[in-house]
């Protein structure tokens, strides 16, 4: 049996929330990025301080450190260009989209060239089931980096030898992507759109846990909705409807 999250609009029956300020959204954000930024920092100093100390005439080991010392730098630079990009489409309101009809298949091979050295490592396969001429009404930009986000996303927690696939709907604006990978606890899926969220922060080093929120947004800027299915071991699809230019 899935789990299966709505990640809508509607909150018909619910109190609306407090009003927070903006100040006090901006003072958050930014504990969010110092507490993230710090770790891959440290690390970084401890490897070099290792490195000082001695490791240095042991070429094993400094083999073993530096690679270290490469991961904790990729992760801050991919945690920095995350930063960079959900502050660049926070800053995007509705009426600023110049949105279009955009054809799926172009996003598409956009995010599996971007992604392709990633699945190669791991032996993941990268499928694309998509009609040609099939659209989405959305600003382009935005919608390669929900494409590629989600792609990115996937190949992350997916164990070597998977695959993850990029489909259109049956109906006209949707895009789905799925994976055969670890799948998403139940009581998880309420939290994967949440800023610096990691379903296992002790196995996921690369995920700066950014690309979710960033997807959340950029669905919420276009009237969209994300609908989340996932079963634990057998993988996850995650689903996005534009609504069309008629619809917005």
């Amino acid at each position: 049996m899935s789990s299966s999250s709505n990640q809508g609009s509607d909150q018909k029956g619910m109190n609306p929330p407090p009003k927070i300020s903006q100040s006090s959204l901006d003072r958050s954000w930014i504990a969010e990025v110092s507490h993230e930024l710090r770790l891959p920092i440290a690390n970084i100093k401890l490897l070099v301080e290792t490195l000082l100390d001695g490791a240095l005439e042991d070429k094993e080991t400094l083999v073993r450190m530096l690679k270290r010392t490469s991961q904790e730098v990729d992760r801050l630079e991919g945690l920095v260009k995350d930063v960079l990009s959900i502050e660049h489409v926070t800053h995007n309101q509705q009426e600023d989209l110049m949105r279009s009809e955009v054809l799926l298949l172009d996003s598409a091979i956009y995010a599996l060239e971007s992604t392709e050295d990633l699945a190669r490592k791991k032996s993941i396969r990268l499928r694309t089931e998509v009609e040609d001429d099939y659209c989405i009404y959305a600003n382009r930009e935005q919608l390669n980096q929900v494409v590629l986000n989600l792609v990115e996303n996937a190949v992350k927690y997916t164990q070597e030898g998977g695959e993850v696939k990029i489909r259109s709907g049956q109906n006209p604006g949707v895009l789905i992507v799925s994976d055969n990978g670890i799948g998403i606890e139940k009581e998880e899926v309420p939290k994967i759109f949440n800023r610096f969220y990691r379903v296992d922060r002790t196995k996921q080093r690369g995920s700066t846990g950014l690309g979710l929120s960033i997807v959340k947004h950029i669905a919420d800027l276009h009237g969209a909705k994300i609908t989340v299915q996932s079963e634990l071991g057998a993988g996850s699809r995650f689903i996005v409807e534009f609504p069309g230019a008629e619809r917005r």
